[in-house]
């Protein structure tokens, strides 16, 4: 089936081609099967980049409860391609259900489920986590130094983090640690978080900074670029890059011991290969971090037959998807879980 919608940014065309009953290809031939489900805006963390203070997280009067919000997932593994799923917040930690919700979105046969986390809740359900399904888990760490973490965060405590990293790599999961590098910040933590990931076997990602939320319209951009990333760590090390999957958004290099890999979003910007869309918690998609217009899906939860509203929805939403570069917008990354 091919279907036509028309989106409203720029008012353009998007034509969306259904691979039998479970690949969605969109007018750019991108394979969207990626969810990332925010489960609320609720987080016990502030971060510079993300927010300008704690009472910018303010939850969504409309959010579903977890059977609702799961029963969306269902629909959309069933009749819209969707493979992977991740799940996200705000801090999706602090969810009451947590645990329920993975569990059944491990009924639901996907081939991974993972979640991002600031880690500071961790230690204490790591284990529960990969008992109900969990296969990996994303954890924000900017700084190992105890001031500094604070610093950028403005709440929270790095060992609580630290503790629920050592936890989470007893109890089996896959870990990716996530360092925003920020010049003035923690641009001189570069090489330390590299050691600290090392030494534990973990894979630590270097992002960009994205123009979102509070720094959409920054002046001063205080951007440290992948290039100049690449120029630290080969002070220390020795790094080559390696292949990554094709439609990951991190560039991929090994070092001796290990590998990690930088999210160059303004460098080498990574649109043109996205498979990515967001469930909010108010069964809201969002296409496009980008031109996040909302494409509302929840009446459906009332509806018998779903398949042909619910994919010229999922259509009409990836059709505000960027051909090639990240432009920014206005979204606070609490919102939507990044």
């Amino acid at each position: 089936m091919v279907c036509k919608t028309m989106g409203d940014s720029g008012n353009r065309i998007a034509s969306h081609a259904w691979k039998g009953d479970s690949h969605m290809l969109d007018s750019f031939g991108r394979n969207i099967n990626k969810l990332r489900v925010s489960l609320g805006e609720s987080c016990n963390m502030a971060c510079t980049y993300c927010v300008t203070s704690i009472k910018d997280h303010i939850p969504d009067p409309n959010v579903l409860s977890s059977s609702d919000l799961l029963k969306l997932v269902s629909l959309l593994v069933q009749h819209s391609g969707i493979t992977k799923i991740r799940i996200t917040g705000g801090e999706p930690l602090l969810h009451r259900d947590l645990l329920g919700f993975i569990d059944g979105v491990r009924q639901q046969g996907v081939e991974s489920i993972g979640l991002t986390t600031n880690g500071l809740n961790l230690s204490k359900l790591a284990v529960s986590l990969k008992e109900v399904g969990l296969d990996s888990v994303n954890i924000s760490l900017d700084s190992l130094d105890a001031e500094n973490f604070r610093r950028l965060g403005r709440a929270g405590r790095l060992e609580r983090v630290l503790e629920g990293v050592e936890e989470a790599l007893n109890a089996g999961l896959r870990i990716k640690l996530n360092m925003v590098v920020i010049r003035g910040a923690n641009d001189h933590e570069v090489v330390d978080l590299l050691d600290y990931a090392i030494e534990r076997g973990i894979e630590l990602r270097y992002l960009e900074l994205m123009r979102m939320g509070p720094l959409f319209q920054t002046e001063k951009f205080p951007l440290f670029s992948m290039s100049e990333i690449l120029e630290l760590i080969g002070k220390h090390y020795t790094w080559r890059k390696v292949d990554a999957e094709h439609d990951a958004t991190a560039q991929r290099y090994w070092v001796p011991g290990g590998y990690f890999g930088i999210i160059p979003n303004e460098s080498e910007p990574f649109c043109s290969t996205c498979s990515r869309l967001r469930l909010t918690s108010s069964g809201q998609l969002v296409g496009c971090l980008s031109n996040p217009t909302p494409t509302s899906i929840h009446h459906l939860l009332n509806q018998q037959e779903v398949a042909s509203e619910l994919n010229e929805r999922v259509a009409h939403s990836i059709a505000f998807k960027e051909p090639v570069a990240f432009t920014g917008s206005n979204l606070g990354m609490s919102r939507i879980g990044g």
